[in-house]
């Protein structure tokens, strides 16, 4: 079934239970659906914007974002994610690559619509979705002569339904383009393996107008409510998780270890939770120990990306914590097992499929693949070499099904013939207490190559010098994969969903080099 009819099937079970608190507000099922007609109704009835069109949400979290996400599919339509952490131009040129010929605006971004409307042809129309605006119809008249209940058509699983930008850390940003049934699976792979039913509360905090709304909407076909919050304050999130009996929450590592630093945490009501999921990025080991230990055992690692939702690798707390409560290391230190949707192996560069313990690229089999990359069929065919969507990351599978993620394949550094994963080293400097972050790159060595880096951020008021981590890592890792020098920034550069930028890390030292690796 598409999004929507999940929806519908929802409200039919549940109709006067309430779907979203967004501040002040509180809308039931019902109410959630009658918007969602009116909004389809009104997309097939504007003249302006044809059969199957692609339309975008340009708005800080909001409930009607997840309602515009399915009312958009329900009028058979495909909506592109965009991350509102982007600059302007950045996301005008998504939008403008998307073929985008509708975007939905919050007022919050009045000020920047000229400078997105620059970026776009004329034909594309902005509609306003919490007031009027001088730049753009209000929602709320725009659909206001389509409240009738929307009849749809015949479902057509393979109809595009969501255009998803990759994260682009290693290079220009693509489009996934997933269809009705790709975006079916991932809602059953999202609420299947988070325990998510009609009873769960789900916290919006990361922005719903990007990945994070798989979530919102999974929630929303099971029955569930979402509370939405603007954004991530240690002491809101908090006492919002205490005052609503929240479930389920999704973070990635980052804000995780901003909760753990915080005094407030101690006091803490988390009685509620069920299902603390982290990702975007891997949580450090030692970090997801504390954790458990100060969340309890909620705590879900999930992966996934783009071209394949997710996850279609998970780690349960069953999967790492023993009988006793002591932590099974191995499991800890993994990504988790495949989940139920999904067949992950390892695979060498000539498509074989490799045993236990053996290093490969990490390839997915799964409804929840794109249909492929929007525009772009031979970087379709590349990814999809042998049958498998290959997913650039270097992984290991042990006998017990652990899938451990090793580095990413573009990632490798090549230092005097040794291949050297920089994620290893990460792992090891990010155990130590002082530590925030850190990225871990080859930087150019007129002896070997290249030469092993680490850009290490600490936690605020932790210090720890770069003799004690170079010590740190030739006791782990040896003389080889240590790091020959280490610096300390401030803050490291992040994607708009989190992700080291060591694109931009590498560039400061590659500059004006004949090569860059």
């Amino acid at each position: 079934m598409r999004l929507a009819d999940y929806f519908d099937c929802a409200v039919s079970r549940n109709p006067d239970r309430v779907a979203f608190v967004d501040g002040p507000a509180r809308i039931t099922f019902t109410e959630a659906q009658r918007f969602v007609h009116s909004v389809a109704t009104a997309l097939v009835n504007d003249s302006t914007i044809a059969p199957g069109a692609h339309a975008a949400i340009y708005a800080p979290n909001d409930y009607r974002i997840s309602l515009l996400q399915i009312a958009i599919n329900r009028a058979d339509m495909a909506w592109v994610s965009v991350h509102t952490r982007n600059t302007v131009e950045a996301n005008a040129a998504v939008l403008n690559f998307a073929d985008c010929a509708l975007v939905f605006f919050h007022s919050a971004y009045e000020a920047i619509v000229p400078k997105l409307k620059a970026g776009l042809p004329a034909a594309c129309r902005f509609i306003c979705i919490d007031r009027a605006s001088a730049h753009g119809e209000a929602l709320d008249t725009w659909r206001a002569n389509g409240d009738a209940r929307f009849v749809a058509p015949a479902e057509d699983l393979e109809r595009p339904a969501m255009l998803q930008p990759t994260g682009g850390t290693t290079g220009p940003s693509k489009g996934a383009l997933h269809s009705n049934r790709s975006l079916e699976m991932g809602l059953i792979s999202v609420f299947s393996t988070l325990n998510m039913d009609q009873h769960s509360r789900v916290l919006a905090v990361a922005p719903l107008t990007h990945a994070a709304c798989m979530l919102t909407l999974a929630a929303a076909a099971r029955g569930g409510c979402t509370v939405v919050l603007p954004g991530f304050d240690v002491k809101t999130v908090l006492r919002t998780i205490a005052e609503e009996r929240v479930t389920h929450l999704f973070l990635p590592p980052t804000v995780i270890y901003a909760l753990l630093s915080d005094p407030a945490l101690a006091d803490a009501d988390l009685s509620s939770l069920r299902c603390l999921a982290v990702g975007a990025a891997p949580i450090a080991p030692e970090k997801l120990k504390e954790a458990v230990r100060r969340f309890g055992a909620v705590i879900y690692e999930v992966y996934g990306q783009s071209e394949c939702g997710f996850p279609v690798v998970a780690k349960v707390p069953a999967d790492y914590l023993r009988e006793d409560g002591s932590f099974d290391e191995v499991a800890l230190r993994s990504a988790g097992k495949a989940g139920q949707f999904a067949c992950v192996e390892i695979m060498d560069d000539d498509g074989r499929i490799l045993g236990p313990g053996e290093r490969g690229e990490i390839v997915v089999r799964s409804t929840t693949v794109m249909l492929g990359y929007y525009k772009n069929p031979e970087a379709t065919a590349e990814v999809s070499r042998f049958g498998w969507h290959h997913t650039t990351d270097i992984g290991i599978k042990d006998e017990r099904g652990f899938i451990t993620i090793v580095d990413r394949k573009k990632d490798m550094i090549v230092s005097g013939g040794f291949n050297v994963f920089p994620g290893e080293i990460e792992a090891v400097i990010n155990s130590h207490p002082a530590v925030l972050d850190c990225a871990v790159i080859g930087v150019p060595d007129e002896k070997w190559g290249e030469s092993v880096k680490a850009i290490v951020q600490l936690k605020a008021g932790a210090s720890v010098d770069a003799e004690t981590l170079e010590a740190l890592c030739k006791r782990e890792l040896g003389s080889v994969k240590a790091p020959k020098s280490i610096e300390f920034w401030e803050d490291l550069p992040r994607s708009a969903v989190g992700k080291v930028l060591k694109r931009e890390i590498r560039g400061k030292y590659w500059e004006g080099q004949w090569r860059a690796v």
